[in-house]
């Protein structure tokens, strides 16, 4: 037995003896009236019930297609969560597995009462559904990124656009407006190396640590810089013309040779150690260093807005791109095919988790992919353009044309 699964173990039997202990000074309570609803995320479900005033409720799940307050211990990977308040957020859950609720009460530290009838729930990826979130004013966002504030210590959506346009969010549902970070368009945003980076204009960058306070740096361009990527210890932003800078503290940058004249608007670095940018006419580039960048055949003529790589056992690399342009590698970067979006939209953004794909793009488009192959096209409700998507925290958000703010969870 692995040390995981004895912890699990020790876990459960501890919460099986504080509930059989309880019986003190207080006394058994009625289920929530009503049982509860169990609504799914993506690898999460919130659970909602009708509470009574001064009455201690425990939940009580397990990955399996019915469970009860009492024989919930006997259920591998069976969680009991003790004084939880409705609604609860279960986190962890693999998506595409059935796992089964219930929850029971108490009045002081007495003993539980009967459960409520259990109910069972699959997890999905997010994607599937959408909603509209606050309108990031008026002008067209083109990216988003997350990181933590130096100013609060406290984690936030980031997004910038035309003219400057800043915003923030704590949950990607709501935003408020920021002072500009740059006094011209930001194309891209990063949070690395300590710090938020945007890149835009006429070779523009800035960076900042508190989200109010921006410095320009020096990119040696006036050419548009389209994108950023960053592995963790170097950055890289590319643009038109082929334009390449690194740094590896964000504020001092470094001109790199390239091998292309197009218009680069989209770059990405992947844990294998493949740095790929691609652009205009088709061009793809990968290079293993930053430093050193070769052309690779893509199969394409169509520009190709973004790419991005999918981590599993393996690392799956996909580029989007005007009329719904799909191209995939599975050998880092080194060969490519083209894949069936089901769409003719352009596609201009593309963003990864372990188990989906999804792509945005023009007219509101979202598609998504378990692994970048075969593609659903979804509804997201709007017919504006997305420029920027990401995930994270169990949930998409995407952000585009107008201000444009839409989440899925």
């Amino acid at each position: 037995m692995s040390f995981f699964s004895i912890r699990q173990a020790l876990a459960a039997l501890l919460v099986a003896v504080l509930v059989s202990a309880c019986g003190g000074s207080g006394s058994s309570a009625p289920p929530p009236a009503g049982g509860i609803t169990v609504t799914p995320g993506d690898g999460t479900a919130t659970i909602t019930w009708v509470s009574t005033p001064d009455v201690n409720y425990w939940l009580f799940y397990a990955p399996s297609a019915s469970i009860t307050s009492t024989d919930w211990i006997n259920v591998p990977g069976s969680r009991a969560i003790l004084n939880v308040t409705s609604p609860y957020v279960v986190t962890g859950l693999a998506n595409g597995y059935t796992y089964s609720f219930t929850v029971n009460a108490r009045n002081g530290d007495g003993p539980g009462g009967p459960g409520t009838p259990s109910v069972s729930a699959v997890g999905r990826p997010a994607g599937g559904t959408w909603k509209a979130g606050t309108m990031l004013g008026t002008s067209t966002m083109r990216s988003i990124t997350y990181g933590t504030s130096t100013g609060d210590s406290l984690g936030y959506y980031m997004a910038v656009g035309d003219g400057g346009a800043t915003y923030r969010s704590a949950d990607g549902v709501t935003w408020s407006g920021l002072g500009a970070a740059a006094s011209t368009d930001m194309n891209a945003a990063i949070y690395s190396l300590s710090k938020f980076i945007t890149v835009g204009k006429g070779g523009s960058i800035t960076y900042g640590t508190d989200m109010s306070t921006w410095t320009k740096a020096t990119s040696g361009t006036s050419e548009n810089l389209n994108a950023i990527a960053s592995s963790g210890a170097i950055a890289v932003a590319v643009g038109d013309k082929g334009t390449i800078r690194t740094s590896a503290d964000g504020v001092t940058w470094t001109t790199v040779a390239t091998p292309t004249a197009q218009n680069l608007y989209s770059v990405a670095y992947a844990g294998s150690g493949v740095w790929t940018a691609v652009g205009a006419g088709g061009t793809l580039l990968t290079s293993s260093d930053a430093a050193t960048w070769v052309a690779v055949a893509s199969g394409t003529t169509a520009d190709l807005r973004a790419v991005t790589v999918q981590v599993t056992t393996t690392y799956t690399f996909v580029a989007v791109g005007n009329g719904g342009s799909v191209i995939r590698s599975a050998d880092n970067g080194v060969t490519w095919a083209a894949q069936a979006s089901g769409t003719t939209a352009d596609l201009l953004a593309v963003s990864p988790t372990s188990s989906q794909l999804l792509a945005a793009g023009t007219g509101g488009t979202v598609i998504t992919s378990p692994s970048g192959t075969t593609w659903t096209t979804r509804t997201s409700g709007i017919t504006t353009s997305l420029y920027a998507v990401l995930s994270g925290f169990a949930q998409y958000v995407a952000v585009g044309q107008n201000g444009t703010n839409i989440n899925s969870q």
